[in-house]
Parts: C-alpha cells; structure tokens; sequence
C-alpha cells in the first residue's frame, strides 16, 4: 500500500506538474514545435540575431570582456551592454554543459520560459488562497500572455517568471506580513526550526532571483514595492514597521546595481567619440508607453481573423504603441472585475476584501505607469528616462487580472464542489488559450532553417578560400546598435553572417557606435571603391562581403569591386551576399609601401578623426546632408589616434525663419569669431584645430530663439540649419564627418 506521505506528495505536486504540461502543450501548439529541429533559430529578423549574437558570447564564456567574432578588428566591448540580466545569463550558461549551438541553447531556454513562468504564477496563485483548479488556469494562461510567442527577439524579456516572485514579495509587504520568521522559531528545533529555515531560505532565494532579472521587472517591482510602503505609512502604519520591506527593495536594487557595475566596469577601456547608444531621452517615454485601448483590443496577431482585424484597422486609424500589448479576454475580465469592485467601494461604501482591494491599488499603479502621459514620464522628466519602455508594465496587469479571475474560480468552486470548479476551470482554461495563442504566427522552420544552412555554407566557403583567422569587412558601413538600415535590409541583417561562421572568422560590423572601436569606419571613402579596398586591406582585412539589400540600382558597389578584386569567393543568392578576397590586395601594399609604410596607411586608417553635430538626425536634400540645431550646438571632433592632428573643420550655417541671428563660434586654441545668418543668406564658416587624442568640441551660439521647423506642423523648432559639415587633414589621416558619411551611405527604403 502507498504510504500517506507519498500520498500526500503526489496530491501536492499534481497541480504543479499539470501547471507545467498544460503550459508546454499551449506553447508548443504556438509554436508548432514538433516541427523545430536543433540547430535551429526560432527567428533571423528583428532584433533576434542581436540576442543569438549574445547568446553566442555566453555560451563561449566571453559576455564580460570582448567578443572578437564581430566589431573586427577591435571587437565588440560587451562592457555597453547595460543589462543585469545575470539569472538569464547562469540559464543560458547551464544550457551550455549540452549544447555550443546559440540557435539550440537560445530555443530551450525560450521554450522552458512557458512553464517556468507557469509554474510562478501557480505558486502564487496558491499562496493567495487560490484553489488547485484556478491556480492552473492562472498560471497556464499567465505563460502564455498574447505576444510571448513572439518574445524571442526579446529573449531576456520573456523570461518573465520571475514577476510572480517579485508579486508574492509586493503583497507580504503590503500587507505588512513577515519575510522572514523570528529568531525564535530559527533557535526552537524540530519541525518549527525546519519551517523557520525553509521560510528564509525561500525569502532569500526570492530576493535573489528577482534581483538578478532583467533589469525592467526589478525596476517596475522596486515602484511597487514603494508604492505600497508609502500607502501603509499614509495609512497609520509606524515607520519601524516598514523597515523589512524597505530592506528587501534595498535588497533588490544592491543586486541589480551590483550586475550593472559589473556588466559596465570594462567600459573604462574605450575612448567616447560621440553619442551612445542606449542614452535614452525623456520623450522616449511617451513612445514606447502603452494606451489602454489596446488592452482592451484583442491581440493584432489573434487567431480569429474578424477580431485580428478589429485591431488592425485600429492601428490603421491610430499609430499603436511600439510593443502593442494585449491583455486577453479572460485577463481583462479580471482587471474589469478588479476596478469594479474598487469603484464599487468608492461609491457606494462597500469595504472589499483586502486582497481584493491590494489588487485593485497594484492594478491601477501599474496602469498609471503603463499608459502614455502617465507616471513613466514623471519618472523620466524627474529621475531618468533610462526606463523607456512602460508597456511592459502588461505583464504585471495580466498576472493581476488573472489572479483576480483565479480568485473568482476560487469562490465558485467552494460554492458548487470540486467537480464544478474543475469543468469551468476547463473551459477558461481552452478559451484564454485560444485567445492568447495562434499557430499561423509560428516561426517558419523550414524557411530558417534553409537560410541558416545557406548562410552556414557561405561563410565556411568563405573560410575555407582566405583562411579561417580572417577578418572580414562588411559593406555597407553601419553604426550598431539602433540605427535604421539601408535599402531593404533588416535591422541587424549585418550579423548574420557571424551567427553561422566559424569562431575564428571575425566580422566588422557590431562594435558599439560612439566610440573608437566602431566610429573609425565612419571615415572610410565609402564612395571610393578604389581607396576603399586599399584601406580595407592595408587595416588588415582580407575579405570584403557585401550585403546587397542594402544598395539600390547605381549604388550598388559590387560591379566595382569585382572590377578590383575579381570574382566572388562566396555567395549566398537567396540572403544576397558576395564576398571578394583582398588577401592580393594587401600583398600588393605591402610590396609597394614596404613594412613601415603599410603601418603608417593601418594607423591612418584606423585612427581617424571623425566629427559630428550633436541634435537632430542627418537630412540629406538632393545629396545635400544638412541638421537642424540651436540655439547652442555642440560639434564634437574625435582624434581617434594618439597623436594630434592639425585639422579643418568647415561648415555652412543657415538661420531658421525670417530673423536674422548672430551666431558665435567658440574653439579651443583658436580666436572667437561672429557671423551673422538668415535663412535665405547662409555663411560658411573655416576653423582650423590642433586635435589632441579624444574629443574637442566646438560651440556655436544663436540669438533669436527657436522657431517651427517648416514642414514639421509646429512639432520640431530650432534656430540653425548645419549644412555640409566636413574636416580635412594634411596629414593623411582619414577623416569625416558624419554628415559626410551620411551623404556617401545608400538610402533606406523603409
């Protein structure tokens, strides 16, 4: 006969285990994962080939320090990545003991996101009085929240388990209940010391594992968190009383600046040339907010074609938000039934049930932090815009409505029995996951997999003709990450090629934009094929590929290149990829300049000056780069190299509106000078600079204030138009402006 313990267990750990299958089974019919096969991504677009590119650091145990595969031939300085995803990271890192595949590893651990997060939210469903039935719909339909499926371009993201444990900690201490146990019971023995133990351990396990997540859940559960300790102390609560709450956010927030200064203590290295990445700005907040509509919509992926397209034609009427969320019917329901119950308390006196009311307050915080115009922009005008995206804030609104309708299965089970409660809890269960998922977004497997295998063969055709320790320049030259591609290319098209080569092959693109390891391929003479390849090789590459969805008709370099460097020694037809041998190239530099020379032609090469107008983005008018700017503007010119350079900076200046404005330049080593501009009479201005190592900036200062930029309705203003920014050099040292840059790149055709 089975013993009552064992019976005991299995009781317990079968909601748990039905938790977790039912989430697989509801993920794998999204997904359509009988028909993955390792080896496979489950995405090559968007944002996905940044994240396989990361994955592929961990994996080789190099996220910290450089990664040599791309950002050739400095690499990529891993330090800018300001993440604290350091639990994500260990994941990724276990996944390694089985696989060296970053498609392989980054699948699993996207797949094993749909349970673990079922399983969180079971567990907290439970530790709110939720019965077994509703706490597997809770935590089912909490795993797959519409939009997940599509999360593995946001891989770290999607590994939103964590937001049950960070939950569990806001209620405790909103309802001023202890983290840890007394002393006593720690000091008692026997079954009240294992308790006691068990209690901190979890405690501790929690902060720690909440803590070391991404770095937007620990922010938005530290906004929590001091929400609700403000409530108790404005609802008569003593200070000491708030002490453990305070304690745990100081807790959460030492981990996840602790992961933070480790990610970003290597940054020291690399000398700043111009604007990084990843500096948010406060009206980033506005963008990349939510609106309540599209909670209230269906998810503009669903299954059903009339309700998909109720969400698309409002998108068409009205820009949706960057992220689109969506909340689900059945968690609508609930956030519909949790501020009914708190509008029905206000009106008409009825006091709710605390829990009830707990939620109804975390609810409304997260919505008001959620939505455009709401407190993220407070947070961004008075603390920091960093935390950008608070839309996200979707995943806490989803486990709120969907504990709300737990609780409800919860009441109607006590009042109808078991069976009742486990037929309805069926029913929501079938309808959230029909709402929430839909198999025609699945990722195309066959399709990924026939470009992965056809990038895989071209780049080992590429290594097998030049070698295998080979550096390769991509074309065309883009700033990584963030910038708008060329052409008809995806964002971060120009990794590909790294994901499916051999470690040894290095690539260019991917060092960070602002600084020295990235910024010198903005003076390359991209226009100059001649000088290009002759660069390209003297700096030591001895490959150049060429991606051409990021040309259009004339632009395209290839007939020219095959003119220098003879036929391709790798294609890829269907991704549009040539790649030209410069090994003869550099033979032939090396001959002509001798050991010396070619040192000198690397260094002028690699150690440019490159300047740039801080403001708005490079407008190119009939090949024409010019920028809008002022009243004061600042020119940033970068010595990449080590010793100064003597350099001409040039510039035509334009005023805004009809006034006429005095525009004062200011340089180190060189006198004040005036001039005065309008819109219709321009002056071109000439400031010779000695540039040490690093960055000068050169200052100019309008009168006459801003005024609308024509064509913007009013949106944009300014004071000064910057046309034809460009520098100059006697020294042989490459040189440009990122105006210059702009002008010589192909368009995009987005």
């Amino acid at each position: 006969m089975t013993s009552p313990r064992i019976r005991a267990f299995a009781g317990s750990a079968a909601g748990p285990v039905l938790t977790a299958v039912l989430s697989f089974l509801a993920a794998a019919q999204a997904l359509r994962l009988w028909q993955w096969r390792p080896g496979t991504p489950l995405s090559l677009s968007g944002d996905a080939p940044q994240v396989l590119v990361q994955v592929g650091a961990i994996l080789r145990s190099d996220w910290y320090r450089v990664n040599d595969h791309v950002g050739a031939p400095f690499g990529l300085n891993q330090a800018w990545f300001s993440t604290a995803d350091v639990l994500n990271f260990a994941g990724i890192k276990a996944l390694g003991l089985f696989t060296d595949s970053a498609a392989t590893a980054s699948a699993v651990f996207f797949v094993l996101g749909f349970p673990a997060a079922a399983l969180a939210a079971y567990w907290l469903a439970r530790q709110l009085g939720a019965t077994r039935p509703a706490a597997v719909v809770t935590g089912v339909l909490f795993s797959v929240i519409p939009g997940h499926q599509e999360w593995f371009a946001h891989l770290w993201l999607a590994a939103y388990w964590t937001v049950p444990l960070a939950v569990w900690l806001v209620v405790r201490v909103a309802r001023g209940e202890a983290l840890l146990p007394p002393r006593s019971d720690l000091r008692a023995g026997g079954a009240v010391a294992r308790r006691a133990r068990w209690a901190v351990a979890r405690t501790a396990a929690i902060l720690l594992v909440v803590g070391l997540s991404d770095v937007y859940y620990v922010a938005f559960t530290l906004i929590l968190l001091a929400v609700v300790l403000v409530f108790r102390l404005g609802t008569g609560s003593r200070a000491v009383a708030l002490v453990p709450g305070a304690l745990a956010a100081a807790v959460l927030g030492l981990l996840c600046g602790g992961s933070l200064f480790a990610a970003t203590r290597g940054r020291a290295g690399d000398l700043v040339t111009g604007a990084l990445p990843a500096q948010r700005v406060i009206g980033e907040s506005e963008t990349y907010a939510g609106k309540i509509i599209e909670l209230v919509l269906p998810w503009y992926e669903h299954r059903a074609a009339p309700l998909r397209f109720l969400s698309f034609a409002y998108g068409v009427a009205a820009p949706p938000s960057v992220e689109r969320p969506a909340l689900g019917v059945v968690a609508l329901a609930g956030v519909v039934a949790i501020l009914w119950v708190a509008l029905a308390s206000l009106a008409f006196g009825r006091r709710s049930n605390g829990l009830w009311g707990l939620l109804a307050v975390l609810t409304l915080v997260s919505l008001a932090f959620y939505t455009r115009a709401g407190l993220g922009s407070v947070v961004a005008l008075f603390f920091t815009p960093q935390i950008r995206t608070w839309s996200r804030f979707v995943v806490l609104i989803a486990l709120f409505g969907l504990l709300a309708v737990g609780l409800w299965l919860s009441r109607l089970g006590r009042r109808h029995g078991r069976r009742t409660a486990w037929v309805v809890a069926a029913v929501v269960l079938a309808l959230g996951v029909l709402d929430q998922t839909n198999p025609g977004v699945a990722p195309r497997y066959d399709r990924l997999a026939r470009q992965q295998a056809e990038l895989t063969a071209f780049t080992h055709d590429l290594a097998d003709h030049v070698g295998r320790s080979c550096p390769v320049f991509q074309l065309p030259v883009l700033a990584y990450p963030e910038e708008t591609p060329p052409g008809s290319m995806g964002d971060y098209d120009l990794l590909l090629p790294s994901i499916a080569s051999p470690a040894s092959l290095g690539w260019s693109y991917g060092a960070i934009r602002g600084t020295n390891r990235a910024d010198w391929q903005l003076a390359l003479p991209v226009a100059d094929h001649q000088r290009l390849v002759e660069d390209l090789a003297a700096a030591g590459f001895c490959a150049v590929e060429v991606d051409r969805d990021g040309y259009t008709g004339s632009n395209d370099p290839t007939a020219a290149l095959q003119e220098r460097l003879g036929a391709p020694v790798a294609t890829a037809a269907r991704e549009h990829l040539v790649a030209y041998d410069l090994r003869p190239t550099g033979a032939a530099l090396s001959a002509s300049l001798g050991e010396d020379g070619l040192a000198r032609r690397r260094d002028a090469v690699l150690q440019p000056v490159v300047v740039s107008l801080a403001g708005s983005l490079v407008e190119l008018t009939s090949g024409r780069p010019s920028q809008w700017t002022g009243p004061a503007a600042v020119i940033t010119a970068s010595n990449l190299g080590n010793a100064p350079v003597q350099v001409q900076v040039s510039l035509e200046v334009a005023g805004n509106g009809d006034a006429q404005r005095t525009v004062t330049i200011t340089a180190p080593g060189t006198p004040t000078r005036t001039v005065t501009v309008t819109q219709d009479q321009p002056r071109t201005v000439t400031v010779p600079l000695t540039l040490p190592r690093g960055r000068t900036e050169l200052r100019l200062e309008a009168t006459g204030g801003v005024t609308a930029i024509s064509g913007s309705q009013g949106r944009d203003q300014a004071s000064l138009k910057v046309s034809d920014l460009r520098v100059e050099t006697a020294s042989g040292v490459n040189a440009a402006s990122l105006q210059e840059f702009a002008a010589a790149s192909p368009p995009s055709l987005r």
